[in-house]
């Protein structure tokens, strides 16, 4: 091991040039302290050259290292980072890692998970519950709704998918901040009796104030469900993230012998992105790394990295203050402040654009609210760093500043602004204006990729496809119905709409056929499909299913005929599995046939796009694939809402221009960035979430972990009120220029951002905002303001909404595509004529019948294909015939299948499909047993290596006492713990998933994962799987190791090609890699059949 005796020996080993500010951090004492590094100050890599640095000059070995962080791909890029940093400095050879270990680095959850399942019992917590998330727990939760005695004077006028989903958030936040529900309990019935004693208007109470209390008295009743849920997770030994979290964090607070044992083994803290930490994080975190005195862990050398500027986390439980509060939370061990660091130093951007994000800003350093000075956070560039361009447009329409955004980004690859169409990037704040820029661009044929799955959802075609799932699991959903009847497909006209609605009325008794109040469509339409009380909402679904002898225009009824037979058919499918479902609806809409076939959205990408909506709704379904459609929609709509239905989206490698929203470009930078939409209520948004007397399931802002940092309410009174409102008002503004700092600084060389000043359906003119300012202030300090449309005049009308502009609706097909279908449908009726009179079907095609030809072939391959699955439905058919008169029937394979389960089908498909069709008992297997203990003791031994144990459980370090009763399965595990992966740091232990393959789940458990070291000159994260061998002669089947590298890939969201697998005899300490493993398309082909087979019967 080679020592380092000087701050500059780092940065010579690892051949970096570090900046002052960068050294500090690196060698600071080993005591707390916390890191406030800039966007784009090199975060990743003063962590890991800290780490050098302590292992270098002795101070601390790598295995008493633990880094936290939220992601697995961010938990193993640190990994690789410290290891290859490790590497590089030569601080550590070969046999020092093997005597001093490594380091380890996971997420918080995943730690939390640990600390659970090595302690929990200390307070009669489960050892291993059950983890479930999204469908599982809706599913959960909708079952505690419809089982609810009640009564419930509140929640009944609400549907009962929104009840489940205001639960769920309910139970979210409770654990989050570590709340009870009875505590909960008393604080809306206190609050109840206050309000109810507050001061009134002429003797009636305001109107905000009634609106607060009836807001406690729904909060009382999604208390008592939150609870009941919360009761039946207990029972079944269920848990979400947000309670293990909680339990760890009691964990935490409860056994100081906990707490006492981590911090002997880990000498030193690394606590990433700290600022999108939750209360409950923080709670832990405090409780096992510091505490009221040195004998309790104050002092106890922790390192939080983060920036309270890219706090953009708040809606989705991050407290932004854990950062801003760390330097008294973790004080030094003489009770003193923690050292702060600050890193300004920026190698991303240009310093242009630097002048922007630092004007952004200015508002978050000056803010009361953080306590503390951030005056010295501005960032800065390093000398002789290019300038870097900004450039601003306003325009009179948001159509014309989506149209001139598409025009530049085309001539930015033509002119060589950029090299890859992958390095541009559309940074929107809403979904909804993903999807129009992404038609303006596939209309200019760039190439275009939508990041995430709330952007997808805003495309036209997936938004019917939701439609219609929406229609098919809610006879009530409207708004969806409305959607899709007056959309390009049926055209139903507004004159019918309002007959449909008066007959929707009609069939509710709500009024006798034709009255009406209403003057026009939009009070008819809202007069028929109103309703406060799920029970009396009228279903214009029931209109279309019997239109009776409503005055309905012959077209009109001819369409809602075929409608009501198209939705009656997929309603017989109902209780599919979803993807298959979400499937047929697609297939039933045409947009297979459609997207493929138009040569137009073929040449878009569209039908990849729809592909990634379809991998999208296949990662919701439960590992057991039983997912509920209300789920699904519940799922969706929430991603819609807050973007919180998926983890943070990463972008593909195809060279596209990427399209996302600013929440999900955290983390991601890109040579030239587009911010649109920059206009007051768009970017900045005015919408205020989090106000607890607005929303009964938001929970109270005082009984929140960080109540101290949060507005609060005084009083119940009305001015209290608005006081309050004000300032939750002020706090969303700090957010939203939390998020424009964020956004700026995704760009390296070049930034542009635009703004409009009439959108459609607005009154008034948007104004471009504060931050569009920003960027137009140094646009024109470098010359360029490209466009500047002036602002319109004092009662000018919006020239998207005169009356004199005519707007087809419903809205027609496009005309070039509608003139393609209509010849393409003629040259099949003539191709169909010369067919029945034997002629040859070319000749009688018109001579400039070529290039319909060329757009029809698409058709007709897709045609060939169907016509190739009925072929194969015929030869099943036949097959299935033949059996029954041999007295063997076929035997279905089920939807979700084990890993072992699809091999066997595989390899004996005989012998699998009669133990399916006649399941008998198998006995005790003595080698499944032993497997079993193994897998357990390593989970132990690992633990006890690389997370440790209470001193008075560490006297046998390697675990082997508690294998006395088995000498067989002792030997092993010597084996094991002096083999080739005893010192190494699994990423995953016994890791379960669910893959989506060939149309079926299939189940399984990863025995473990290790990080890879990569080939010489790639810097990118690689991961090992690994399945134990614990016999000599243990089969090895290469689909087995291929399943588990294709499910690791998935679940980390990389190419497969980065997985790495392989076999490990532990006996001999041999690892066995085979070579040329199947990707994906391989894998389906293989399995593709494997659905069953004849058994006697």
């Amino acid at each position: 091991m080679s020592a380092i005796d000087r701050p500059e020996q780092v940065g010579e080993l690892l051949g970096i040039s570090f900046s002052d500010e960068q050294l500090a951090a690196i060698t600071a004492p080993l005591e707390p302290g916390v890191i406030i590094a800039g966007a784009g100050s090199g975060k990743t890599t003063v962590m890991a050259a800290r780490v050098v640095w302590l292992v270098g000059t002795g101070q601390v070995r790598p295995a008493q290292v633990l880094g936290l962080t939220f992601t697995r791909k961010a938990a193993a890029e640190l990994s690789h980072r410290v290891r290859r940093a490790l590497d590089a400095a030569g601080v550590v050879d070969e046999r020092g890692v093997d005597e001093a270990g490594e380091q380890v680095i996971m997420t918080y959850d995943a730690f939390a998970q640990r600390l659970i399942s090595e302690h929990g019992l200390r307070i009669g917590h489960e050892a291993e519950p059950l983890m479930i998330t999204g469908a599982s727990r809706f599913r959960l939760a909708s079952r505690v709704v419809a089982a609810a005695a009640g009564p419930f004077e509140s929640i009944s006028r609400l549907q009962p998918r929104t009840v489940t989903e205001r639960v769920l958030q309910l139970d979210a936040e409770l654990s989050s901040h570590l709340v009870a529900i009875g505590e909960l309990d008393r604080h809306a019935r206190e609050h109840r009796v206050a309000f109810a004693q507050a001061p009134q208007w002429r003797g009636k109470p305001y109107a905000d104030v009634s609106r607060a209390e009836a807001v406690l008295a729904e909060r009382l009743e999604l208390a008592s469900l939150a609870g009941e849920y919360a009761d039946l997770k207990q029972r079944r030994g269920l848990v979400e993230f947000a309670d293990q979290m909680a339990t760890a964090a009691r964990l935490a607070r409860e056994v100081p012998a906990v707490s006492a044992a981590l911090r002997s083994a880990y000498r030193v803290v690394l606590l990433d992105e700290y600022q999108d930490t939750s209360a409950a994080q923080a709670l832990m975190l405090r409780g096992l790394f510091s505490g009221p005195d040195p004998a309790a862990g104050r002092g106890h050398p922790v390192t939080a990295v983060g920036d309270p500027f890219q706090a953009i986390y708040g809606w989705r439980g991050a407290a932004a203050s854990n950062i801003i509060s760390f330097a008294e939370d973790f004080p030094s061990a003489d009770g003193d402040r923690a050292q702060r660091f600050t890193l300004t130093v920026n190698r991303r951007s240009g310093p242009a654009i630097l002048d922007v994000a630092n004007a952004l800003a200015i508002p978050l350093r000056a803010d009361p609210h953080t306590g503390t000075d951030l005056s010295d956070t501005e960032l800065r560039a390093p000398q002789d760093t290019a300038p870097g361009s900004v450039g601003a447009a306003v325009l009179p329409t948001w159509p014309d500043e989506v149209a001139w955004i598409a025009d530049r980004i085309a001539r930015a690859r033509a002119g060589a602004r950029v090299l890859r169409w992958s390095d541009i990037a559309v940074l929107a704040r809403r979904n909804a204006d993903i999807a129009v820029v992404y038609a303006a661009l596939c209309d200019r044929d760039v190439p275009a990729e939508i990041v995430g799955l709330g952007g997808l959802l805003e495309l036209p075609e997936i938004a019917d496809v939701i439609a219609t799932l929406a229609v098919l699991d809610d006879v009530t959903a409207n708004p969806e119905l409305i959607r899709l009847l007056t959309g390009p497909r049926w055209q139903i006209g507004p004159s019918d709409l309002a007959v449909l609605g008066e007959r929707a009325r009609e069939l509710a008794g709500a009024r006798p056929a034709g009255e009406s109040d209403a003057d026009d469509l939009a009070a008819a339409l809202e007069q028929a499909v109103g309703g406060t009380d799920p029970a009396e909402t009228v279903s214009l679904l029931d209109a279309v299913h019997d239109p009776g002898h409503a005055p309905l225009s012959a077209p009109a009824r001819e369409r809602l005929a075929r409608l009501a037979a198209e939705l009656a058919a997929l309603r017989a499918h109902t209780g599919e599995p979803v993807l298959d479902l979400t499937r047929r609806v697609i297939r039933t809409l045409g947009l297979d046939v459609e997207l493929g076939a138009d040569p137009d959205l073929a040449r878009s990408g569209r039908r990849d796009q729809l592909g990634a909506f379809l991998d999208a709704v296949a990662s919701y379904v439960d590992v057991d694939g039983d997912a509920s459609l209300s789920g699904l929609l519940a799922w969706l709509r929430a991603e819609i809402d807050t973007g919180t239905g998926l983890d943070q989206a990463v972008p593909s490698g195809a060279d596209s221009v990427k399209l996302l929203t600013v929440h999900k470009a955290k983390g991601l930078e890109w040579e030239l960035v587009f911010l649109p939409g920059l206009v007051d209520d768009v970017f900045p948004s005015d919408r205020v979430t989090g106000n607890w007397l607005r929303s009964a399931a938001v929970l109270p802002a005082d009984l929140r972990g960080d109540a101290a940092s949060i507005p609060q309410l005084t009083e119940p009174t009305k001015q209290a009120m608005g006081e309050y409102a004000a300032e939750l008002r002020a706090g969303q503004r700090r957010s939203e220029d939390r998020l424009a700092y964020v956004a700026v600084t995704r760009a390296r060389s070049s930034l542009i951002g635009s703004a409009h000043h009439w959108r459609p359906q607005t009154k008034k003119p948007r104004r471009p905002s504060a931050y569009f300012a920003a960027i137009r202030d140094q646009a024109v300090r470098q010359g360029r303001l490209h466009s500047d449309a002036p602002p319109p005049a004092p009662g000018e009308e919006n020239p998207l909404d005169r009356p004199d502009r005519a707007v087809a609706w419903p809205a027609p097909l496009d005309p070039d595509k509608l003139r393609r279908r209509r010849e393409a449908a003629e040259a099949v009726e003539r191709a169909r004529r010369a067919t029945a009179s034997g002629a040859p079907a070319r000749e009688h095609l018109p001579v400039d019948a070529e290039p319909l030809l060329l757009d029809a072939e698409p058709l007709l391959l897709d045609a060939e294909a169907r016509l190739a699955e009925w072929d194969a439905d015929i030869d099943q058919l036949l097959a299935e015939a033949r059996a029954a008169r041999r007295g063997t029937r076929a035997v279905p394979a089920p939807a979700g299948i084990s890993v072992t389960g699809l091999l066997r089908a595989h390899a004996e498909p005989e012998s699998f499909a009669a133990e399916l069709a006649r399941p008998m008992p198998r006995p005790p297997s003595a080698t499944a047993r032993f497997g079993t203990r193994f897998h357990r003791w390593v989970e132990r031994f690992a633990a006890r290596r690389h997370q440790a144990q209470p001193p008075l459980l560490d006297d046998d370090p390697d675990g082997l006492a508690e294998l006395i009763d088995n000498a067989e399965l002792a030997r092993l595990a010597e084996r094991f713990a002096t083999g080739r992966f005893a010192d190494r740091a699994p990423l995953a232990l016994e890791q379960p998933f669910g893959l989506l393959l060939a149309d079926r789940v299939i189940r399984g458990r990863i025995d473990a994962v290790y990080a890879a070291d990569p080939p010489p000159g790639d810097d990118r994260p690689r991961w090992l799987v690994v399945d134990w061998k614990t016999g000599d002669r243990d089969a090895t089947d290469p689909y087995q190791l291929a399943l588990y590298r294709l499910a690791w890939a998935e679940l980390q969201g990389v190419e497969v090609e980065s997985v790495e697998a392989g076999f490990y005899f532990v006996r001999t300490d041999r690892l066995l890699r085979p070579v040329g493993l199947p990707d994906r398309a391989e894998l389906e082909r293989i399995f593709g059949g494997s659905r069953g087979s004849g058994s006697r019967g």
